[in-house]
């Protein structure tokens, strides 16, 4: 009250205070807004400000009458903006405009704050500056989420470009598009092109455009959602390029469910697509090999004569197994049991084919899926449902439970098996037998040798003393009786030492050794020097390889041959025989030896100018005391070629002989050929 009368009586302390009130809370305002102002005399150099400039700039203290030098506060421009600012102040200075500039300031204490600074001059009478006065406001705050919402943008944009996104705006009221570079790189137009949503139809695959107008409504829809997702194809409206595009967008709707907008973006799908595409095409290719491989499976399993079930392992509680069960089956084993596949399929081991808990089967079942070691077996198996015989059983794990089981019934060869083990030991018995048969043949070849050869002695002891002593008292028939029966009797003794000859060969054996056949050959014509002298005969030997047999009986061969030619030589022509070898060809060998086509052996060849014999008589001339020649005219006993026969094939060879009546004889000796390698 008092206040208002002494304004009414002084108008003028009214005015004073009102101004003064309004300062203050123009202070006040500009304080809360963090607005300072300035002005700077341009003669004195000086500038002045109130509180918040000072606060700006982090000076201590109120501010002074005198004001503050403008370095005071240009100093304190951050370094990077200060040649731009004082450029700024002079280009308003210049040019009589207003000045405005946006910079950092660099406190006291080292805190950087951004500050927007607005002034404008003020002339003097003669045009010159005098006065520059404005105001400067804090912006910090917004200018770090204007670099924030900047290095957020940027890095949005990199990461668009990195991805090689393209992005597109449409305003579903106007229909207005708006598309980034790289959508318009995708629908196969330039960066310069201009486009609407006619334009974005029009680039859509004829076969695609349907389906992406029905999504784009209904991401438009109230309630939706708005969210847009899609894949399709474009083509290229200038290249004519097919690409595959990946679409996503959001719908965006006003107060009134209204859409004012969807943005999205677009990425080239392409390369994924042909990628997928491959996959399919493999994926598909896959399954017809598997499908393929499955099926000649199938077909080879049912074609196989094995029977092979797959089975799977049945367990208690407590894991032990207690049951298989038969999860397929090939057609040996329905048709072998005589079964329906529903009968054996999906069906338990034990329920079908009991037996196996007995013989074993079904424990060595366990020990396979348990030990996951393949096994196999052959038992004796019968059941109460009739099945019975012998069967070989392999078994090998599959999976984790698994195990395939494949089996055959081998009751006729088991019964074949058992019939020649009989056969076996009857054989073995036989040649017991043969042996002790053999023992008692040269037990009574020996005694008989020398039972027989003694009366022979005695025979012969009194033909020569009746020839010798009584020679004159006998008559020419005398003589002549007692010639014969000297001459029985060496052929008596001579039948006697070739069978005791040949019966050794059959019963006595001896280890082979090393033989050189040239030695043997030399030996032998050296024994018969005087029949060939006798004969004038003529015997061309080749060098003879070395085998391994006895030399004694090999003597015996080779011996009884020379002397069966020289035996049956023309009596008109002088004998001559030819001993060569070579290796013997396949097609060579005798019908005995047709077996060991692949092993070595070699042929000997003796051949002879001899009278021969007709070939259809050869199977004879190899048997014991067959003769084909008049035993008055030829001498011998008919055992020399069985003995070479024995000879040859207790070997391991053979003999065989070619011949033409008048023509002379070939006798082949077939030897296997010496392995000389050390063991």
């Amino acid at each position: 009250m008092n206040q208002l009368v002494a304004a009414q009586r002084n108008p003028h302390l009214l005015q004073e205070d009102i101004l003064l009130r309004s300062y203050d809370q123009l202070q006040t305002a500009l304080s809360i807004g963090m607005i300072a102002t300035w002005f700077w005399n341009i003669g004195s150099d000086r500038v002045y400000g109130d509180s918040n400039l000072f606060q700006l700039f982090g000076i201590q203290g109120l501010p002074t009458e005198d004001g503050l030098p403008l370095n005071t506060f240009t100093d304190a421009i951050h370094a990077d903006d200060r040649s731009l600012v004082v450029q700024l102040i002079e280009d308003a200075m210049r040019l009589n405009r207003t000045y405005e500039a946006e910079y950092r300031i660099v406190t006291g204490t080292g805190t950087i704050k951004w500050v927007l600074a607005r002034g404008r001059l003020a002339y003097t009478d003669q045009n010159e500056p005098s006065i520059f006065s404005g105001v400067l406001v804090d912006v910090t705050d917004r200018k770090k989420a204007e670099i924030h919402a900047q290095e957020v943008e940027g890095r949005l944009r990199l990461a668009i470009e990195s991805a090689k996104l393209g992005t597109w705006e449409l305003n579903p009221i106007t229909n207005e598009l708006t598309w980034s570079d790289r959508t318009k790189e995708l629908f196969g137009l330039p960066v310069t092109a201009s486009v609407d949503y006619p334009t974005f139809i029009q680039g859509i695959h004829p076969t695609d455009r349907d389906r992406v107008e029905r999504t784009i409504q209904d991401s438009l829809e109230s309630g939706s959602g708005g969210h847009y997702a899609i894949e399709y194809r474009t083509v290229g409206l200038n290249d004519g390029k097919i690409r595959w595009l990946q679409a996503n967008g959001q719908a965006f709707f006003d107060e009134h469910g209204q859409a004012n907008g969807l943005t999205g973006t677009v990425i080239d799908i392409t390369a994924n697509k042909r990628t997928e595409e491959i996959l399919q095409q493999r994926v598909a290719e896959q399954t017809q090999v598997l499908e393929r491989q499955t099926h000649q499976l199938r077909t080879t399993l049912d074609a196989s004569l094995n029977s092979i079930i797959a089975m799977t392992a049945m367990r208690d509680q407590t894991g032990s197994i207690v049951d298989f069960m038969m999860d397929t089956a090939n057609e040996a084993v329905i048709k072998s049991n005589f079964m329906t596949p529903d009968q054996i399929i999906g069906r338990s081991l034990l329920t079908v084919f009991p037996g196996n808990r007995e013989n074993g089967f079904f424990d060595l079942y366990i020990r396979v899926v348990t030990n996951g070691q393949a096994e196999q077996s052959l038992q004796y198996y019968r059941d109460k449902f009739g099945l019975e015989g012998w069967f070989e059983v392999s078994a090998v794990k599959q999976g984790n439970d698994g195990v395939v089981v494949t089996y055959n019934n081998v009751t006729d060869r088991k019964k074949v098996e058992i019939a020649a083990q009989q056969q076996e030991n009857e054989l073995k018995e036989a040649v017991a037998e043969l042996k002790r048969s053999n023992e008692n043949l040269q037990q009574f070849a020996q005694i008989a040798s020398h039972d027989l050869q003694e009366p022979l002695r005695r025979i012969q002891a009194f033909s020569d003393m009746l020839q010798s002593q009584f020679v004159d008292n006998l008559s020419d028939g005398e003589k002549d009786m007692v010639r014969r029966i000297q001459k029985s009797a060496r052929r008596m003794q001579m039948l006697i030492r070739d069978l005791l000859a040949y019966s050794q060969l059959t019963t006595q054996r001896e280890p082979f050794s090393p033989v050189s056949l040239t030695s043997v050959l030399t030996d032998v014509i050296s024994d018969l020097e005087m029949t060939i002298t006798e004969k004038k005969a003529s015997i061309d030997v080749a060098p003879l390889p070395v085998v391994l047999g006895s030399t004694s009986r090999l003597r015996q061969l080779f011996q009884n041959l020379i002397i069966n030619a020289l035996k049956f030589s023309k009596p008109d022509q002088v004998p001559m025989l030819q001993i060569r070898v070579e290796p013997a060809q396949a097609h060579d060998l005798p019908p005995r030896l047709h077996d060991q086509q692949e092993s070595p052996f070699w042929l000997i060849t003796i051949i002879d100018n001899g009278i021969g014999f007709d070939e259809k008589y050869k199977d004879r001339i190899f048997t014991p005391f067959q003769r084909l020649h008049d035993p008055t005219k030829y001498s011998g006993t008919g055992i020399g070629l069985a003995i070479c026969q024995r000879v040859a094939e207790s070997h391991g060879g053979a003999i065989d002989v070619t011949s033409q009546p008048g023509a002379g004889s070939t006798f082949r000796v077939f030897l296997p050929v010496a392995d000389t390698n050390p063991d």
